[in-house]
């Protein structure tokens, strides 16, 4: 979810950007096509039954070790925990104070999205948002999703994490940006947030149960030699180790 491990996100960006901006635009201007477009029908389905779909598949995955092979979601499985070798007093002092930081990182970052949330739902009973600009704002969340991989992650100083792939909160992204649709009651956006919450407690359960696999002090798959992806941090070291 966050941090700069990538640098070739700009697509990605670019297409969620666009995602956000046009039906923004047809909810100023026509929001009559929008309604439109969502409920058009596909044989027996609408539109928005293909796009629920879509994404419960995605959350679904989310559950599954062998779809998630990248580090940033994949190292709360066995499979890609790599041992940095006997834990000394000295190491072990560095990954108690790494996880009490990105504990405390962890619990501030919640507290600031509930106040965000619960600050939209004032909007929502003062009657500034519709549904549709619920939906706009969850598609722009999903937008800065990708921005934070991409370009600047906040995260990396509210989670205290050097990258995405050392994220201490990296799967609670998408409940972060489903979280608006609790506003609006029903089956399908009430799954999505179900399903969302399915994810945070797996990843937060498993985070009990293995602390050590989230801290490269344990796991040496996640220290910036045995990184397999390009980031503009690792990029720097290299200039200045040359």
């Amino acid at each position: 979810m966050f941090g700069v491990c990538e640098n070739d996100g700009y697509r990605r960006l670019i297409f969620k950007a666009v995602m956000v901006v046009v039906p923004g635009l047809f909810a100023i201007f026509r929001p009559e096509w929008l309604v439109s477009f969502f409920t058009f029908g596909i044989f027996v389905f609408r539109v928005y039954h293909v796009l629920w779909l879509m994404v419960i598949l995605i959350l679904v995955k989310r559950l599954i070790p062998q779809l998630n092979p990248k580090m940033s979601l994949g190292k709360i499985y066995v499979r890609n925990f790599l041992s940095a070798g006997e834990l000394t007093p000295a190491r072990e002092k560095r990954f108690r104070e790494s996880k009490r930081k990105a504990d405390s990182g962890a619990v501030r970052s919640a507290i600031y999205w509930v106040l965000l949330v619960l600050t939209i739902g004032f909007w929502r009973k003062a009657g500034m948002l519709s549904d549709a600009w619920l939906y706009i704002i969850v598609l722009f969340f999903v937008f800065m999703d990708q921005f934070c991989i991409t370009v600047f992650c906040p995260f990396m100083w509210l989670a205290q994490s050097k990258c995405c792939n050392t994220c201490r909160i990296n799967n609670w992204g998408y409940l972060m940006a489903f979280s608006p649709m609790i506003y609006i009651p029903s089956f399908w956006t009430y799954s999505i947030l179900f399903m969302s919450t399915v994810t945070l407690i797996q990843w937060e359960y498993i985070y009990f149960r293995h602390p050590e696999r989230f801290y490269e002090q344990c796991n040496a798959n996640l220290m910036c030699k045995n990184c397999k992806r390009s980031c503009r941090k690792t990029a720097r070291k290299l200039i200045t180790d040359g």
